[in-house]
């Protein structure tokens, strides 16, 4: 070893704490706790967790720090053990692939979930697993715990056997012969206990034999360990704590598997119960590690009885559910864990054999467990038969129930008398013949029976001495033979349920060979009696058929014996399954006299410390492993008793009068082990006579990196016997060299150089050549000395010089910095002050050593490696061909360790030992071999002034020189690849795989051009084999310039365009992962967005509207709609005009209106005042109507904040009258919240309908939380209608829908009811079923009782089944809807519960349930629906029905029209088409006419077209003459004016117009608009004026044209939905003005609905044209709107919102990634069968996925994606989650057009001035520094815009001007390498010059062909980039960059 440190006196970390928390007593004796130190080796997660075990307390420390204490007083049981394992982690399920947080391991197990460490302390029969990141849960065990081990997942558990609690153990008789006659062991207790001895082990405290009355001695003759759980396996696993616990199972013996009957093959076979669980270890595999695969898990078990130990090889058993075929996953509920004691019986056994079989976790489709009747009243407790069939009984105990309950059983020392008693009661149940065999009860051995707790626990029941006898005579009773039930298989056991989750391979078992029986041991856990653990042969030390060896020592402290099992793991490539590592037995070594040994870790080697004990008695620690020599280890002359430098360090230790400097002289006599070892060779040896631990660490491989880089390459040259044992070489070098009291700074460096002298020494030195002076220097000290010799002297300038320039450094390194160049540039003499001055012995480093490493030749101990039979290969044992070819191999080794150095800029080249210091070594050794062509090339590489250091160096003659390799420099290597295509890609032939190893760069480039050379070279390839080749972004930002350019510019070209087909690493490599996450952006990067609302200089908030908004809650600024977000996009797609603000102040009711009334003459002040008072009231009516619109415009926007109350708007209803400005208010008893109680429910679902989908947190208590006190209100109903329209009543609990019901609150009723329908809609929910049932009479059953429900809640029940079944063609509902439409009531009621709106619904409910099912009714056919409904149409009716059946005709007509809409079906159309005879239209009502006409065309769906000819065409003839020519108004003079006879042509036409918007839904097309617009012309005219003396029949036309308007207002509204259309707005705006008394209250809540689709989400969203949509929007825009507030004879009002059901979000935002705010960008889109493009800009609409095939963005400012929804349909699923697309700045580029707008960009502000010159303040930094003073505008834009590519880019990713610098930097320098790199660049920039020009020719031609075709296509740069990428753009470094750089070579040269 390098060295050993003392590292003072090492005690628990919590010690201190649990003494000062008073767990412990002060100074408390080691016996008072329990420590252990878990040591964690995974590379990047290395690290020590310390658990301090008391009575009642585990506290767990980390890195020495104290963390956290875990107190287990209140549980009443001790603690049997704490240990540290990994868990699946439940909560981090979702987003572990994407990002693992910092600090989890990155382990999978077989299920791919990522594994948590957690703390899991055991209990005597509990567990209770701490997560270290917070979460917690107890487990109760089934059984006593006796010891446990941590396994890489979960824990492995051992229980106590029965054995050690049952009365009579302390006494076992020998057992009977087996061929007596009353032998009572089953086969099993044969099988399992091969050796059966007298014992008394527990004689040390004998317990009594208890003779009372009730003494058990069935105890005596039963075998005590077989006696409650001889099926019970001694070992169980817990892998998740979450899932039950599992079975530890191994592979049954082969022979007994032959004789086994068929149907047991399935059977698990345990592990024989006397083995006990030792150790268990994960070993890395080599072959399986580079191949991504696992890691092998060996466990060590020992067996007490039979005295073996064995080892085996664990596995996890991946689970599937058998009939799921899925992972079973573990439920949140409260489970109840198989926490009944083994004994109890459950599961369904048959007679087979006695092993195990394993059943389901699931029980059997379709199979019942059914009860016997009389087992049933004996017995409830057999309930757990369905527990062990997975059937989930007791889900409902509480936790404590649960834990009081296992822990009872658990510890249930159940005896004989209870079982006695148990048989008593029911004998006859074991033999009866038709006695189920589910319920076994029991057997002889103790099991019971069930009956634990039905009170028979009294031990006073026949409980006399009964002879073993009567068990016989009851054996036989039972009908069995003397083996009683065993052997048939009747006792169930307990784990039938349990999964099989652990297998325990069997690898080999060794004999303990114990010289003594232990007795006082036995009752301890096995892992105390022994230490295991497992050493990892080295990758060297693989043999030849690649077989990794493995050590396992078992250390038996007792026995003062070590054994080493060696094991071979080997990769088995052809085996299928998932595990394919084999491990094979090797041999097994014993080490005698060995006193204590352990594994000891640093870094990469691993030894084991061995502590042993010669026969006289002394002790001796020693350092060994099977493939290196033994290395003894002396300690340090003194050890300290503290250690200042460690954390848990408090001086409290050392008596401070002594000082810290205080230590002890160690005796190795004294040590009695050893103890904890720890990361970096740290361990404690324990102290025999104070018991004292003294840590001490004990170095194994250098500290410096550049040392074991150095090392590893000797070893990876040497032949794997002596690479082996380089590093103990190393160790005695280091040894030899503090004997020598050598004169060397750094000592690891030095004993690495001696080592390489001394290889090349050995070959043979000529003695004329040695130098005269043989023995080296020893260290002067004196000169580091003051004269007081107790410091150091600071003012010696030679002692300052030797430390600042160590090893072959020629200057300090700081000399090289920029600041103290000065230096450098003066005159040479500056440079020889680093120089020792002349009266010193100046001998350099080279010249000392080597006479050091002639020394060491020369010494006993270099005797051994380099003399006569020297095991290195370069010695004179070994032939000629051996030592000159590992003289060449060495050297090469070394040489390419320095080449890879080359390749990464972050070595820094000149630290020591750096790339100077070797390259020095390896000059001095090709001088001694004469290998002038390496001499001159190291020269050239060395520093200026080397040649003066030369000067004096020893130059020594060796005998045996090896033939000159060729010289081999990197960059001259990677030039010819590159540039020149050259066939020579490899590196120089070194013989072993090892040395890759050691130059992953130089592998990376050989495999880059390797892959290369087999391809066309297009810069997909090249990026392609880079990937290929293991070049990641972080390896491009190391490498040297002149290398990376080349890369980079493969990788520009790339950029604009990467093929689609790319994976997501390759996308990352080029920079572009914006391409792979389309659409999706990970949650942890929302948090990003920066202020994303525009800067304005109006404050949001000044003081007015603060207090404004005290006042009047929720009158925000911008009426506080939404969340910033979507307040920026709405901004960015209205930022035109002021559209969306004039809605929105049109739609609010908050404010007063104004209205103008100017006062005729004649009218007196009180009639003006009558008449601004009616006026008022009449605008009341309008403003009440308000919120249905309202809603549509706020459609989604909000995310509320969960703490505060969500407000609902109310209304104000005064009016300021102008032109006095007078405010006049209403009468307010005309409008009480009952008068206008719908007007407050729009208002709630308005409000409600506001909040988002994407919402979070929207459950049961946020919605309680808003509920209004005591009473229900209209609001609140509102609100839930829209909570349960958006989905968000899913996840409510149930109970809340009958808090909210029992009232019986009519709207409260309807709201919930709807709600809760449309959140389950098309579901069936059988409970919301029942629900809405019971709110409907025609579904009670027959002969309930009637209950008293309002129509209104009954037609709310109808139509929510219909939601409810949506699609689902339910035969039964679909009855009920058609008698309910077809229904004739007896007694014709003043109130019929059946009116036309309550037949409507069902008619819409028949609709909704076989939605678009005309064409394949399927059970529905024999129920006739169509020529019922067809009838109830349009046939006629009997003259005694006709007033009842008139109620179903549009109820019929609208079920027609959603069951075949969209069929084609020309014969169903023609009959529900309007009648061809005008006669016939007197006896139709024109609404009728109206839904039939839209019906029809719903039905031939695809040949709607938007023109005026279709609309002629589809009118009655002999009104085609109204619409000719298409611009004349309906009563156009020519005409004559319109009477009562024209209202079909108004409502006909109407329809046409409905059920063309109703196909155009959404569309926002403009000719459909247009076409629309010139009938509301036309409707508009007629009833703006209306005639105020006009007759009835003018009335009757002016009401229907009235209707006719808002219908075709909402048909425009819905084509444009989202738009906000201004032609339409205006249209709109003047019909919300109306005022007149003649404008019913539906006619306004239609305008208003029209003004909300316009502004549909405010502009974000639109409707889409599916069937449920259709649908949806037939029932909310239903033709016949309410005259007043309270009107619901026709359609019910709640029913107004369904247009939710219609929605489509389909605006596209485009976002910076940088800084999550929208940016405005042009957008490309392709309709599928079209080859035009049509261009938008974001955010926009886009047309329904559907009909898209493509959308690409078109920018020049970020780089462009296309969204291709036809070869991705997964991108329409993503669009609907989140319409943001998030784009990346590009880099600036220097085309003058992109200079231009940057340019334009910067001078915005105001007058000329740069808006910009704040935002950049280091403008002035580019003028004042030279360097930076000539970079382009682009340039510049590039240094100081670092974030441009958004978060994800790590800023410090080069960039292109760092790379100018840097070379432009190489020219002035005029470094060898670096002038070879720039020699390569200029000849890639020749090649790429030349591959453009071939290129460019090519497209020539391709362009010539097009031309003789004649079809020249102008394309545009944007569509180049669509083309594949080529070499002939602009490269990532710019042409004129390059050619300065070759002047600047060639002015140098010239210099």
């Amino acid at each position: 070893m390098a060295s050993v440190t003392s590292l003072g006196l090492h005690q628990p970390t919590a010690l201190r704490y649990a003494i000062q928390e008073q767990l412990l007593p002060e100074n408390p004796p080691s016996s008072a706790y329990d420590w252990s130190i878990a040591v964690d080796h995974t590379n990047g997660h290395e690290g020590e967790d310390e658990l301090l075990v008391t009575k009642d307390a585990v506290i767990w420390s980390r890195g020495s720090v104290f963390r956290k204490c875990f107190g287990f007083k209140l549980e009443k049981e001790p603690i049997i053990q704490a240990l540290l394992t990994y868990f699946p982690d439940s909560e981090h399920e979702d987003d572990t692939q994407d990002h693992e947080p910092r600090g989890k391991r990155d382990r999978f197990r077989n299920d791919k979930r990522p594994l948590s460490k957690a703390l899991v302390v055991f209990l005597k029969t509990q567990a209770h697993v701490y997560f270290l990141d917070g979460t917690s849960h107890v487990v109760h065990m089934p059984f006593e715990v006796e010891s446990a081990c941590a396994a890489p997942q979960g824990v492995i558990i051992q229980r106590r056997q029965r054995t050690d609690i049952s009365l009579a153990a302390s006494l076992r008789f020998p057992r009977v012969p087996h061929n007596s006659f009353i032998s009572n062991l089953s086969p099993v207790s044969i099988r399992s206990s091969q050796q059966s001895t007298f014992t008394t082990e527990t004689l040390g405290k004998p317990k009594t034999l208890p003779l009372r009355l009730n003494a058990n001695f069935d105890n005596l003759w039963d075998t005590a360990e077989e006696k409650n759980d001889s099926q019970w396996p001694r070992l169980v696993a817990l892998t998740d704590p979450l899932l039950e616990v599992g079975l530890v199972v191994t592979q049954p013996d082969r022979s007994a598997k032959r004789k086994s009957s068929r149907g047991s093959e399935k059977s698990p076979s345990f592990l024989d119960r006397a083995e006990e669980i030792v150790h268990i270890e994960e070993i890395p595999h080599h072959q399986a590690c580079k191949r991504g695969k696992g890691k092998v898990v060996l466990a060590v078990t020992v067996n007490r009885e039979i005295c073996m130990y064995t080892v085996w090889k664990l596995t996890y058993i991946h689970n599937e559910d058998s009939f799921i075929n899925r992972r079973k996953v573990a439920k949140k509920t409260d489970r109840r864990r198989s926490s009944m004691q083994p004994g109890l019986p459950s599961g369904a056994t048959t007679p087979l054999h006695p092993t195990f079989r394993e059943s389901f976790g699931a029980p059997l489709p379709g199979k019942r467990s059914r009860k016997s009747e009389k087992i049933e009243k004996n017995d409830k407790t057999l309930s757990n038969l369905e527990t062990s069939l997975g059937i989930e009984k007791e889900s409902g105990v509480t936790r404590r129930t649960s834990r009081r309950v296992s822990s009872m059983l658990a510890r249930a020392d159940l005896s004989a008398s209870q079982d006695r008693t148990a048989f008593s009661e029911q004998p006859q149940i074991s033999n009866h013949p038709s006695a189920r065999r589910d319920t076994s009860h029991g057997s002889h051995r103790g099991r019971v029976s069930g009956v634990s707790f039905t009170g028979v626990a009294s031990h006073g029941v026949n409980t006399r001495l009964e002879a073993p006898v009567d068990t016989l005579l009851e054996e036989l009773r039972a009908g069995g033979d003397f083996e009683g039930f065993h052997s048939m298989g009747l006792d169930d056991h307990d784990f039938d349920g349990l999964t099989q989750e652990v297998m325990f391979t069997k690898i080999h078992s060794i004999p303990i060979d114990n010289s003594n029986i232990r007795y006082s041991l036995s009752k301890q856990p096995a892992r105390t009696q022994c230490k295991v653990f497992c050493l990892t042969g080295p990758e060297s030390m693989d043999d030849d058929y690649n077989r990794q060896q493995v050590l396992v020592g078992i250390q038996d402290p007792m026995e003062k014996r070590l054994q080493l099992l060696t094991l071979y793991l080997q990769s088995n490539k052809s085996s299928t399954e998932a595990d394919r590592t084999t491990v094979t037995f090797g041999q097994l070594r014993k080490a005698q006299n060995v006193i204590d040994s352990c594994k000891m870790v640093d870094g990469e080697i691993s030894m084991i410390l061995v502590l042993s004990q010669s026969t006289e008695g002394q002790r001796e620690l020693s350092i060994q492993a099977p493939w290196t020599q033994l290395t003894s280890v002396t300690l340090p002359p003194k050890l300290s008793l503290a250690n200042p430098r460690s954390l848990d360090y408090y001086g409290s230790l050392v008596n401070r009068d002594v000082g810290i400097r205080r230590a002890i002289t160690p005796v190795i006599g004294e040590i009695a082990g050893l103890r904890h070892p720890k990361l970096r060779g740290v361990v404690d040896i324990l102290d025999e006579d104070t018991q004292q631990h003294h840590q001490i660490r004990i170095q194994l491989q250098p500290t410096s990196p550049r040392v074991k880089k150095a090392l590893k390459a000797l070893r990876s040259a040497l032949p794997i016997s002596s690479g082996e044992r380089l590093i103990t070489n190393w160790w005695e070098i280091i040894t030899w060299l503090r004997q020598q009291d050598a004169d060397v700074i750094d000592i690891e460096w030095s004993a690495v150089v001696i080592q390489i002298f001394s290889i090349y020494l050995t070959l043979g030195v000529d003695d004329a050549t040695l130098p005269v002076e043989r023995a080296p220097r020893r260290r002067s000290r004196g000169f580091l000395r003051s004269s007081s010799g107790a410091q150091i002297d600071l003012s010696d300038w030679d002692a300052m010089n030797t430390y600042e320039t160590p090893g072959s450094l020629t200057h300090p390194l700081w000399i090289e910095n920029k600041a103290w160049q000065w230096i450098m540039e003066q005159d040479d003499s500056s440079l020889s002050m680093f120089r020792p001055s002349p009266e010193r012995d100046n001998t350099s480093f080279l010249s000392s050593h080597t006479k050091y490493a002639l020394a060491y030749i020369s010494s006993s101990q270099g005797d051994a490696a380099c003399g006569a039979d020297g095991y290195l290969p370069t010695s004179s044992s070994h032939d000629y061909l051996t030592r000159t070819r590992y003289a060449q191999d060495i050297f090469l080794a070394l040489h390419l360790l320095l080449e890879e150095q080359k390749l990464d800029i972050t070595a820094s080249h000149a630290s020591s030992p750096g790339s100077v210091d070797l390259r020095a070594v390896l000059l001095q050794v090709a001088g001694w071999l004469k290998w002038y062509e390496w001499v001159n090339s190291y020269e050239l590489e060395m520093p200026l002034d080397w040649p003066e250091q030369q000067s004096n160096s020893i130059d020594i003659s060796i005998s045996l020189i090896p033939p000159e390799p060729a010289y081999w420099n990197v960059f001259e290597w990677i030039r010819t690849s590159l540039a020149h295509e050259s066939p020579s890609v490899f590196v120089p032939p070194i013989r072993s795989a090892m040395a890759y190893s050691i130059v992953p760069r130089t592998k990376m480039f050989e495999d880059l051009f390797r892959i290369l050379s087999w391809r066309s070279r297009t810069p997909i390839d090249f990026v392609e084999a880079m990937h290929q080749s293991g070049i990641t972004p972080i390896i491009l930002e190391s490498l040297p310039e002149y290398v990376l350019v080349p890369l980079q510019d493969a990788i520009a070209q790339c950029q604009p365009g990467p093929p689609s087909t790319w994976s997501k690493e390759l996308l990352n490599l080029v920079n572009r992962s914006d391409v792979g996450s389309v659409l999706t952006r990970s949650s942890r990067l929302h948090i990003r967005s920066t202020n994303v609302l525009a800067p304005t200089h109006v404050a949001s908030w000044d003081f007015n509207s603060l207090c404004q908004n005290v006042i009047d809650f929720n009158d925000g600024p911008s009426d506080d709609i939404a969340e910033s977000d979507k307040q920026a996009v709405i901004r960015a797609i209205f930022k035109e005009d002021r559209r969306l603000d004039e809605t929105k102040s049109m739609l609010n009711t908050t404010k007063p209106r104004i209205m103008r009334l100017d006062p005729l003459p004649e009218w007196t002040e009180a009639h003006y005042l009558e008449q601004q008072k009616e006026m008022v009231t009449r605008l009341a009516n309008n403003t009440l109507s308000i919120p249905s619109g309202r809603a549509l415009m706020n459609y989604g926007l909000r995310f509320p904040l969960l703490t505060q109350k969500f407000h609902i708007n109310g209304f104000v209803l005064n009016c300021t009258v102008k032109p006095n400005n007078v405010t006049v208010g209403v009468d307010k008893s005309l409008f009480t919240e009952e008068k206008i109680a719908w007007a407050f429910f729009h208002s709630g679902v308005a409000g409600g309908l506001s909040i988002s989908r994407q919402a979070k947190g929207i459950d049961t208590s946020w919605i309680l939380y808003n509920k209004p006190g005591n009473d229900l209100s209209n609001r609140h109903a509102g609100f839930l209608l829209a909570l349960g329209l958006n989905g968000h009543l899913k996840g409510v609990a149930k109970w809340v829908a009958f808090k909210y019901l029992t009232p019986k609150h009519t709207m409260t009723s309807i709201g919930l009811l709807l709600g809760l329908a449309a959140s389950y809609i098309g579901t069936m929910d059988s409970l919301i079923t029942r629900l809405l049932s019971v709110h409907v009479t025609r579904m009670l059953p027959r002969g309930a009782a009637e209950l008293n429900l309002s129509p209104l809640t009954q037609t709310t029940g109808i139509m929510g089944i219909g939601l409810l079944y949506c699609n689902s063609q339910h035969r039964r509902m679909s009855e009920i809807m058609m008698s309910e439409i077809e229904h004739i009531e007896v007694e014709d009621d003043e109130e019929p519960l059946r009116s036309e709106c309550y037949r409507l619904a069902a008619g819409f409910s028949l609709g909704f349930i076989n939605l678009g099912k005309g064409t394949d009714l399927k059970g529905l056919h024999d129920m006739r629906i169509t020529e019922k409904l067809l009838t109830l149409a349009s046939a006629t009716k009997k003259a005694e029905h006709v007033h009842i059946l008139d109620r179903s005709t549009a109820a019929s007509v609208v079920a027609i029209a959603l069951i075949y809409m969209k069929s084609e079906d020309h014969i169903v159309a023609r009959k529900i088409d309007v009648p061809d005879a005008p006669l016939q239209f007197d006896y139709i009502r024109p609404d009728i006419l109206l839904l039939r006409t839209v019906a029809k065309h719903l039905i031939l769906w695809s040949e709607i077209e938007p023109t005026h000819e279709w609309v002629r065409k589809n009118l009655p003839r002999r009104y085609h003459a109204r619409l000719q020519p298409p611009l004349y108004p309906l009563d156009h003079p020519a005409r004559g004016p319109l009477n009562s006879t024209h209202l079909p042509f108004l409502t006909i036409l109407a329809g046409l117009c409905w059920a063309i918007a109703l196909r155009y839904a959404g569309s926002g097309n403009l000719r459909v608009r247009d076409l629309l617009l010139s009938y509301i012309r036309k409707y508009y005219g007629q009833c703006r004026h209306p005639n105020p003396k006009a007759n009835f029949d003018d009335r009757t036309v002016q009401v229907t044209a009235c209707m006719c308007l808002n219908v075709v207002a909402l048909s425009c509204a819905t084509v444009m939905a989202g738009t906000c259309d201004l032609e339409v707005l205006r249209y709109l705006r003047s019909l919300h003005s109306r005022n007149d008394p003649d404008t019913t209250y539906g006619s306004h809540m239609a305008i208003h609905m029209a003004m909300g689709a316009l502004s549909l989400g405010c502009g974000t969203q639109t409707f889409n044209t599916s069937n449920l949509a259709i649908a949806s929007l037939l029932v909310a825009f239903y033709p016949v709107f309410p005259d007043s507030v309270q009107d619901n004879k026709s359609h019910l009002q709640a029913f107004r919102h369904f247009w939710v059901l219609a929605t489509d979000p389909r605006c596209l935002v485009t976002k910076d990634v940088a800084t999550n705010a929208p940016v405005p960008i042009p957008i490309a889109i392709r309709l599928k069968n079209s080859t035009e493009e049509e261009g938008r800009i974001t955010p926009c609409l886009l047309p329904p996925l559907s009909d898209i095939q493509t959308v690409r963005t078109i920018s020049p400012e970020f780089w462009n994606l296309e969204l291709n929804f036809e070869s991705h349909p997964e991108y329409a699923e993503a669009f609907k989650r989140s319409q943001a697309l998030y784009l990346r700045r590009r880099p600036v580029s220097d085309s003058p057009f992109a200079t231009t707008m940057l340019a334009l960009g910067r001078q915005g502000g105001l007058g000329g001035l740069p808006a910009d010159a704040a935002s950049q303040p280091l403008e002035w930094l580019f003028d004042n520094v030279s360097a930076l003073n000539r970079l382009t505008h682009a340039e510049r834009g590039t240094v100081l815009d670092r974030g441009i590519g958004g978060p994800d880019v790590s800023n410090s990713s080069v960039s292109a001007v760092d790379a100018r610098l840097v070379l432009e930097d190489i020219v002035q320098s005029g470094n060898r390498d670096d002038l070879l790199g720039l020699k390569g660049l200029f000849e890639w920039e020749d090649w790429r010059a030349g591959k453009t020009q071939e290129e460019e020719k090519e497209n020539q031609k391709e362009r010539e062909k097009e031309r003789g075709k004649g079809n020249e296509d102008e394309m545009s740069d944007i569509d180049n980039e669509k083309k594949e990428p080529h070499w002939t753009g602009e490269g990532w470094l710019r042409e004129s960059i390059v050619e300065g750089l070759k002047g600047g070579v060639w002015l140098a040269g010239r210099e």
